[in-house]
């Protein structure tokens, strides 16, 4: 059955598809710098791959989400996490045959790694129980000991802009295809507003090419506008153990096996990679709006939560 679904993955996209080595050979590799780069993508491909991973990662995720942990507690007045279970008790389930995608709304550039704080100790110091994520690499990735740091606690580095088929996106396939957990903050930058940006393509296309049909289960957060907002001097948290308050609800998981294997049956049915690139977007389009429409519904039904535990919604 597997072999099939693998079949059927590899025939999509057959135009536009690129190649994830071939794009890692095509970096730039001039620098100490750039040949670091190229060296930790290629791992974040096949982390398996080199017995030293492992250990390596184990310590660098433990560590920040421990610390992100203790940052919490410390650094703010009150921490509500609702419906956590949503997110646990699937992460954690042994028979799980199905990758995960969590989508949370994006309030600052700490959102993550400190929402990561609110797991659990037993699944802290398990990489495989910790979600791998999408972070800016201009951000990210600016010397050899940040590459390493970042690449090692599971963070893709992504080009902003550069669409749906990117590096990034190969990994975040690759690792999905290892039936593990991908993050992703599809509004693609932060938005401190009232109202959520529409989500970019690229995790829709996370959901079409996946090998299984994964998981997606919505989160919704709050509270980290107010203790990291945009265009101040110092580009440092502020957190108070006095006012600070940081809200986490965990949403219903939504279903897409219907919508893919509609769309599977109709491509079938199609000749020229024009129809196929056509319904593709279009199903993307409809992938994407739904999430988005999930999260919008959770982020309302939280809105009395909000405002309990001392925040605007």
């Amino acid at each position: 059955m597997v072999s099939a679904e693998v079949n059927d993955h590899q025939q999509l996209s057959e135009r536009k598809r690129p190649d994830a080595f071939q794009l890692i050979a095509q970096l730039p590799k001039g620098s100490w710098h750039e040949r670091s780069f190229a060296f930790w993508a290629r791992r974040q491909l096949e982390p398996q791959s080199a017995q030293w991973w492992q250990p390596l990662s184990t310590m660098v995720v433990g560590a920040a989400t421990t610390a992100m942990s203790v940052f919490l507690k410390l650094g703010f007045k009150k921490v509500v996490v609702e419906d956590l279970h949503k997110l646990t008790n699937i992460v954690e389930d042994p028979l799980r045959s199905q990758p995960v995608i969590t989508i949370t709304n994006h309030e600052s550039t700490m959102d993550d790694p400190v929402m990561w704080g609110i797991l659990p100790l037993r699944m802290r110091w398990q990489p495989k129980m910790v979600r791998w994520t999408l972070g800016a690499q201009e951000l990210l990735y600016r010397n050899p000991a940040s590459n390493a740091f970042f690449a090692l606690g599971q963070t893709i580095p992504t080009v902003r802009g550069d669409g749906i088929y990117q590096l990034a996106v190969e990994i975040a396939l690759r690792r999905l295809a290892d039936n593990q957990w991908v993050h992703v903050f599809p509004e693609g930058r932060v938005n401190q507003g009232t109202k959520m940006l529409r989500f970019k393509w690229g995790v829709g296309r996370m959901v079409m090419e996946s090998e299984r049909v994964p998981i997606v289960i919505p989160m919704f957060i709050r509270g980290m506008r107010e203790v990291l907002p945009l265009r101040q001097k110092v580009p440092l948290p502020r957190p108070s153990p006095f006012t600070s308050v940081f809200y986490m609800r965990v949403g219903d998981p939504i279903d897409f096996t219907s919508e893919l294997r509609e769309w599977k049956q109709k491509r079938a049915f199609m000749t020229t990679i024009e129809e196929k690139e056509a319904l593709d977007e279009a199903v993307r389009i409809a992938i994407v709006d739904r999430m988005w429409n999930s999260l919008d519904d959770l982020k309302t039904r939280s809105s009395e939560s909000v405002i309990a535990a001392g925040l605007d919604p």
